[in-house]
């Protein structure tokens, strides 16, 4: 067989295959000549190879000079490299994928029609966006993590927005990270036996913000296939206030029960015309009565009878207003005994949860019976006061005030009788108010109920009186002083007077003092001189006697003049 026989056969073999590509296929030479075109060229761009071959491409196809095809096969052609790329032919409405390289004689060209591949991808693409907005645009935080390594994948706006973390700080970080690290061991064991590929999780659990801030979240998770891993798709609900809210509701109910079972306080509900609709457990404690007695019975028929009729028409004043605090009554008890009964009530007839009145009342027969006491002593008190010229004074420890009586005005010359305890402060000496303050504070201390005081108080024109201040003090129940009470007498004259004997009894030492040493040197001189005069002397040694006594009587009169002429 010849060469030129197989030449031809070895030709017909290679266009067979090319012929048999489901790609276009067509080849051109140095100058742009058709010379190859085979029959899917045909059908994709309507040029049979009779009507194509021998003629140069860019005449057949002026109007793809503009585009793609044009640049990149040029580029292959001049630079002898292959090429591919994607373009849209908007004369043939199809979108191209061209595979062009060179060859020894031009440029061979593959290419095929990928317009329902690129509609499909397109379509792909705009669901992938869509899925993404969904995701990202969700106002709810969600994120994706890998379901092995705990990393976080994916994070959308909502929950950058919620936790302060940025996207980038987000990729970098596990579930762990968002835990508190006291509900790590917890997560860890819901991962190992909660958390089941391709299963539906739901639960709540605590999240960390940047900031530190501890919020509440129901998680909802499900598996998802994301970046050739196996995921997790995560959404995460605040569920912080709603949680808050329900502890503080079962705070609210604890503390309801300790105000209502376990309180001080006696709970009732009544009816419009005080039937007792309800009434608290601590009824048996305070008042020693069941609470089923109470149940369908009227209030004012436990109220002492002198009482009964102005306590209802306080009651009454509840079609008018919400709130009304009752005067203390008189309330009988289960030993049928009546305890003084402090009561306000609220009209909540228009709550549907209560339909009825609230009483709130408390037991104050110890304060009511404490303060009677204290009115009786107060009236004893008062009546000892107008017999006397002392300053009566009753300090309000609470309020710091101290009404006087009109003694502060005659004894000390102030026109006020009202005053405050830093007036009253002021006017005691600053050299006495120190012993003053801390004889009242270990009183207050021991719960000693009386003072006895004396102390330098300034009047009004500037001057100091001594004053003996008695007083007592009144104590709540909670051992807390409240008032005291006392009587400021005047006894600068006293003083004085104290005084007086005192340097009169200072001046009678020293005269004795003077007697025993001063007085007793020259008249034991005298006696000595004396008892010579009973022996026999001559003249000379009695003369010098009788001067010598002279001296001395004269010392003598000397040192009783000093006493008689000595100051007060």
């Amino acid at each position: 067989m010849s060469f030129e026989s197989e030449l031809i056969k070895y030709k017909q073999k290679i266009a067979n295959i090319l012929e048999s590509f489901t790609d276009a296929f067509f080849e051109v030479n140095l100058d742009w000549t058709v010379t190859y075109w085979n029959k899917e060229c045909e059908r994709l761009l309507g040029k049979s190879k009779s009507d194509i071959i021998g003629k140069n491409l860019w005449k057949e196809f002026s109007k793809a000079i503009s585009l793609k095809f044009y640049t990149e096969y040029h580029k292959a052609m001049r630079e002898k490299v292959a090429v591919r790329f994607q373009e849209y032919w908007p004369e043939k409405k199809m979108w191209v994928e061209a595979n062009a390289f060179p060859s020894g004689e031009g440029l061979s060209v593959y290419f095929k029609d990928i317009t329902e591949w690129k509609q499909i991808t397109r379509q792909l693409e705009r669901e992938k966006k869509r899925y993404y907005d969904l995701f990202n645009h969700s106002p709810l935080p969600q994120w994706v993590y890998d379901f092995k390594t705990l990393s976080i994948l994916q994070v959308n706006d909502a929950a950058i927005k919620q936790y302060g973390y940025s996207r980038r700080e987000f990729l970098k970080m596990t579930l762990i990270d968002i835990r508190p690290p006291e509900d790590v061991s917890t997560f860890t064991q819901i991962l190992d036996n909660d958390i089941l590929k391709g299963h539906f999780n739901s639960s709540v659990v605590r999240h960390r913000k940047k900031n530190g801030d501890i919020i509440f979240v129901s998680v909802d998770g499900n598996s998802v296939f994301f970046d050739n891993k196996n995921a997790r798709l995560v959404m995460a609900v605040d569920q912080t206030e709603q949680i808050k809210a329900e502890l503080e509701l079962g705070r609210s109910e604890q503390r309801f029960k300790a105000l209502v079972q376990d309180g001080s306080d006696l709970i009732g509900i009544l009816d419009q015309q005080g039937n007792y609709k309800y009434v608290s457990p601590t009824t048996k404690q305070i008042l020693g009565i069941e609470t089923a007695h109470f149940i369908g019975k009227n209030a004012f028929e436990f109220i002492h009878p002198d009482d009964r009729s102005a306590t209802l028409s306080q009651f009454e004043q509840l079609a008018n207003e919400k709130r009304v605090k009752l005067l203390p009554f008189r309330f009988v008890d289960g030993k049928g005994q009546y305890r003084w009964i402090e009561t306000v009530v609220t009209n909540m007839l228009d709550d549907p949860a209560i339909e009825g009145i609230v009483s709130n009342s408390r037991d104050i027969t110890d304060r009511v019976e404490g303060e009677l006491k204290t009115e009786q002593l107060l009236n004893r008190f008062n009546i000892v006061a107008k017999a006397t010229s002392d300053a009566i004074w009753d300090w309000d420890i609470t309020t710091g005030k101290i009404q006087w009586n009109q003694a502060i005005k005659g004894v000390y010359g102030y026109r006020d009788t009202c005053f405050d305890i830093n007036w009253w402060e002021q006017q005691v000496h600053q050299d006495d108010i120190q012993n003053v303050q801390q004889q009242f504070d270990r009183l207050t201390q021991s719960k000693q109920s009386r003072l006895q005081i004396e102390y330098r108080f300034r009047c009004a024109d500037g001057t100091y009186k001594c004053v003996l201040d008695r007083s007592f003090v009144l104590f709540n129940q909670e051992g807390k002083p409240t008032r005291m009470i006392g009587s400021m007498e005047d006894i600068t004259e006293r003083i004085a007077h104290i005084k007086a004997i005192e340097d009169q009894n200072t001046r009678l030492h020293e005269i004795a003092w003077i007697q025993a040493h001063e007085v007793r040197a020259p008249l034991a001189k005298i006696i000595g001189l004396v008892n010579l005069l009973e022996g026999d002397m001559n003249q000379e040694a009695l003369g010098n006697i009788i001067n010598h006594l002279k001296c001395s009587t004269r010392d003598l009169d000397q040192v009783i003049n000093r006493l008689i002429n000595k100051p007060d």
